[in-house]
């Protein structure tokens, strides 16, 4: 718990803003992974995330920032959580 509270002290933050299932804002990004127009692989402050969806596009990429903008029609947003530690998940399968 106590780590926990550090992590988050060390975050610029973290929010996602989807706009008509078309428009998805990310802030805390770190990095991406991967992403073609089905789907878009990144590193948030507080874990990896996958968006997939039809023709998607990175509108916007400031690593600076920590933000980006992908538009398109989106599916879905998955986080990865390391807590479960069940199976590799779908990020394992993603980077084979």
């Amino acid at each position: 718990m106590a780590e926990e509270r550090r992590i988050l002290a060390n975050t610029t933050g973290h929010s996602v803003s989807m706009d008509n299932r078309e428009r998805l804002r990310i802030s805390g990004v770190v990095d991406v992974y991967g992403f073609d127009d089905t789907y878009v692989a990144l590193e948030t402050e507080l874990g990896k995330m996958l968006v997939r969806g039809e023709e998607l596009k990175i509108g916007k990429l400031s690593l600076e920032h920590h933000e980006l903008v992908v538009t398109g029609f989106i599916y879905s947003l998955e986080y990865d959580d390391k807590k479960k530690g069940k199976g590799k998940g779908v990020f394992a399968s993603m980077f084979r």
